[in-house]
């Protein structure tokens, strides 16, 4: 088979990119009234979506900077859902969910996970994808793998551990180096290559076959003009907040001397 190999050409947060700029694509365009004010040009289809590449994003450099021992693959297929990460490299094989909630307080109570106390499945989900890429690469293989299975939080305001998860190590975007490099050696270096060829295979995975791979040049420039969009209004918004909070102050200040000069003109 002459793509064989195919998913490593993936990126990090490719199926979250493409869906973001195909719901862009085709949502309505924006009034130059909503421009000016600065109106969010995203959908709230795809609001979720952006968020969720802006994390895959974060996360796959971080995963980049592992350095060459390790081997990292991105968005690949596990039946009609997509791993964010598989890391395979001398601490073992790892699966990588990555979750962004904005700059919001995190709470993990066990199998719980809590934001803005709205609970989240994300941690259900992260142990359910190791589970899956276990049962796979034991196939691929002809024997047991173990694979551990990581939820990042990206740049939580604070993430409060009250109780681990039985099943799932959660940690914040900036402890994700750290976590995987000072890991306890589990696998050999022939380990890690032998597995990391298995697990770019196509015939590995569920639907392998089926993956859109597009242009990633052109999949970053159209994501990146979304992103472009997104900062300009967002930018236009603080700043109309600005303008708005000053012509507020202004106006106290003159009610303040009309009232002032008032009283002083009853003396």
């Amino acid at each position: 088979m002459p793509n064989s190999r195919i998913l490593r050409e993936r990126v990090a947060g490719q199926s979250a990119m493409c869906d973001v700029v195909r719901a862009q694509a085709a949502s309505p365009e924006r009034s130059a009234v909503e421009r000016v004010l600065g109106f969010n040009p995203l959908t709230s289809a795809s609001r979720a979506m952006y968020g969720g590449a802006l994390a895959e994003l974060l996360v796959g450099d971080v995963l980049a900077n592992l350095g060459p021992r390790w081997d990292v693959l991105h968005d690949l297929p596990l039946g009609h859902t997509a791993l964010d990460h598989l890391v395979i490299g001398p601490a073992g094989v790892f699966t990588v969910r990555a979750a962004n909630y904005g700059a919001q307080d995190v709470i993990i109570d066990g199998s719980a996970l809590i934001v803005a106390k709205e609970a989240r499945d994300d941690i259900t989900r992260a142990a359910a994808e190791a589970a899956e890429v276990e049962r796979i690469l034991a196939a691929a293989t002809g024997g047991p793998v173990a694979v551990r299975a990581l939820l990042v939080i990206v740049d939580p305001k604070r993430l409060t551990v009250k109780q681990t998860a039985s099943t799932v190590r959660v940690m914040a975007s900036w402890e994700l180096e750290r976590v995987l490099t000072r890991a306890a050696r589990t696998l050999t270096g022939d380990e890690v290559a032998r597995l990391s060829d298995v697990a770019d295979l196509v015939t590995t995975w569920p639907r392998a076959d089926a993956v859109d791979l597009a242009d990633t040049q052109q999949l970053y420039r159209d994501f990146s003009a979304v992103r472009d969009e997104v900062r300009v209004a967002l930018g236009r918004r603080i700043l109309w907040i600005v303008v708005g909070l000053g012509l507020v102050y202004g106006a106290v200040w003159a009610l303040i001397g009309t009232l002032a000069s008032l009283v002083l003109a009853t003396r």
